[in-house]
């Protein structure tokens, strides 16, 4: 037949880096000739404090996933008129991970929940109009820690 490689061991962790925020801010002309700080509140996803990000339920023991025996992969096979194809692609059920444990229920297993913070933002003296500032570790908080 056609096609397919083998599975490889251990997929890696399905943990997604959380998103930068933008937030566009009025500052007068004065502000932006001296500088000035400024205080905003800013709608965005937290880590989860009941599973602390892993998107796993407290106290439940996390074993080998039953559907791709922990290798994070499946393979499906098709037939076709030249013969059996083979696929593999990323367990349905742990997500690629290999392991299964519980759900968090607080976060439904995202390991975040929306939240708010209150950010000070330091505005430098002589920001031109349309300027970007960064501010480090302030943007959303990863899926399952990431």
């Amino acid at each position: 037949g056609m096609g397919g490689g083998g599975m490889g061991g251990g997929a890696e962790a399905r943990n997604t880096r959380g998103e930068n925020k933008m937030v566009t801010l009025n500052v007068d002309f004065m502000d932006a000739v001296f500088g000035t700080n400024k205080e905003f509140e800013v709608s965005r996803f937290e880590e989860c404090g009941t599973c602390t990000g892993s998107g796993v339920k407290p106290g439940s023991t996390p074993r080998t996933c039953a559907t791709c025996g922990g290798k994070g992969q499946v393979m499906s096979v098709m037939r076709t008129p030249l013969g059996q194809l083979q696929q593999v692609s990323g367990c349905p059920d742990c997500e690629g991970t290999g392991v299964s444990a519980e759900k968090c229920g607080s976060c439904d297993g995202t390991g975040r929940k929306q939240g708010s913070r209150r950010i000070s933002l330091r505005i430098p003296p002589g920001i031109d109009t349309g300027q970007r500032l960064r501010v480090r570790n302030e943007g959303d908080a990863g899926v399952k820690g990431g």
